[in-house]
């Protein structure tokens, strides 16, 4: 008798190691599954987190004379539409249609918003071949795939502020999309020129709008139209 009951303990402490055993297992399993899982979001998140850093966004970068720090824009060497600047207007629209970010490009030192003081000033820094600077910008350029850069024609040419921009910027890899106001010299071969300063950058050719156009329906239908037509991923 005392060895069938000495058995029938051994039976039940035997199951019980085993319960406990195949608890552990269970709890082993499941910690194993949560540290595989934690592993695969850490991956996919760091992996979303390198393919922004790749070129995969858009952004509309554009220059004005009225992309001041301190000056309360009254009276203005540039086209105003509603308050902002032609330019401004422009990139405005390129952004409601591409979306991604928008950023100005303003100089370190404002310019005089007077016609003949902003020729002036404009026309000694072709002149001079000057680099004028700008503030940092929020963004770095080189990290989206496609770059739009607005800018006026002053003295048939760029602003030599978008000199000192393209000396700054390496945009190899990126698809860089132009647009520019003008008073009658169409883009000023300034697309071309983006083109020499960027030689590794895929440089598409651009929109040139009258300056007298600009807040206008028909200019606004030919913006919209000429990005839907660029076929952009």
């Amino acid at each position: 008798m005392k060895k069938l009951l000495s058995i029938l303990l051994a039976a039940v402490m035997a199951l019980s190691l085993a319960a406990c055993g195949g608890n552990q297992n269970s709890s082993s399993s499941s910690s194993n599954e949560a540290s595989t899982k934690a592993a695969e979001t850490k991956t996919e998140s760091n992996t979303a987190s390198s393919a922004a850093n790749t070129g995969s966004r858009v952004l509309v970068l554009y220059f004005s004379a009225d992309n001041t720090k301190d000056v309360d824009a009254v009276t203005t060497a540039t086209p105003m539409v509603n308050g902002e600047s032609s330019v401004k207007w422009i990139a405005e629209i390129i952004h409601d249609e591409v979306g991604g970010d928008i950023e100005p490009i303003i100089p370190s030192k404002d310019y005089p918003l007077e016609y003949d003081a902003l020729a002036d000033a404009a026309k000694a820094e072709v002149d001079n071949n000057e680099r004028p600077a700008f503030e940092p910008l929020n963004v770095n350029p080189t990290q989206y795939k496609t770059v739009f850069i607005g800018y006026p024609i002053w003295w048939y040419t760029l602003p030599m502020v978008l000199e000192t921009f393209f000396d700054t910027y390496d945009l190899s890899g990126v698809t860089i999309v132009p647009f520019n106001t003008h008073a009658g010299s169409r883009d000023g071969n300034t697309y071309n020129m983006i083109r020499e300063r960027e030689p590794n950058a895929n440089v598409i050719d651009g929109i040139a709008i009258a300056g007298s156009d600009a807040g206008s329906d028909s200019a606004k239908t030919d913006i919209t139209e000429w990005v839907k037509g660029l076929n952009l991923e």
